[in-house]
C-alpha cells in the first residue's frame, strides 16, 4: 500500500464511546496503563484519539490520554502526559505526531500553560527519540531501588 492509498487518519477529542473503545486499547500489563484505565474509568483526563475512516465506519487506531497537573520543581500547572499509544499496524504514518500536535496545542495554546511533561523509560528508545524530536529535553532523572525480599525480610536483632 503507497501512502497514497492510505485512508487518512483523523485525530479530535474523544467521545464517551471513544473512551469506551479505549478501555480496550490500553494494556493493564504494566503500571501506567492500569493508572491510565483507572483514569479512564473514572471518567478523569483529557483524551484524544486517532481513528481511521472507512466506509462509514470508524477504528481506533491511537490515543493520547494526558491531564493537568502541578508541576512541583517550577511550582506551576503543566500539561502532563500519561499515554500515548497507536496500533502497530499504524506506526510510522504520523499518527503518534498529530496526537502531540492535540494536546501541546491545547495545553500551550488553549491553558497558556508553560510545559507539557511525560515520563518514559530510558530503554524505550523509540519514544525518547519521538519526544526529542519534537523539541522535548530531559529535565530530571527518577532512580528507584527496591528491596529485594530475601533481604528485606530481616531477623530481630
Amino acid at each position: 500500500m503507497t501512502p497514497q492509498d492510505e485512508t487518512p487518519i483523523t485525530v479530535r477529542r474523544a467521545t464517551a464511546e471513544d473512551r469506551r473503545a479505549a478501555l480496550e486499547l490500553i494494556s493493564p500489563s504494566t503500571s501506567r496503563g492500569r493508572a491510565s484505565l483507572k483514569l479512564l474509568r473514572a471518567e478523569q483526563g483529557i483524551l484524544w484519539v486517532a481513528v481511521e475512516r472507512e466506509e462509514g465506519n470508524e477504528t481506533l487506531v491511537g490515543l493520547l490520554l494526558a491531564t493537568a497537573q502541578v508541576d512541583a520543581e517550577a511550582e506551576e500547572v503543566a500539561g502532563y502526559i500519561h499515554e500515548l499509544l497507536v496500533h502497530p499496524a499504524f506506526r510510522r504514518r504520523g499518527v503518534a505526531m498529530e496526537l502531540l500536535d492535540a494536546a501541546e496545542r491545547y495545553f500551550l495554546d488553549e491553558c497558556a500553560f508553560s510545559t507539557v511533561l511525560v515520563t518514559t523509560s530510558f530503554d524505550n528508545d523509540a519514544a525518547i527519540r519521538l519526544y526529542r524530536s519534537r523539541g522535548y529535553s530531559l529535565s530530571q532523572a527518577r532512580l528507584a531501588k527496591r528491596r529485594n525480599d530475601a533481604e528485606g525480610r530481616s531477623s530481630a536483632i
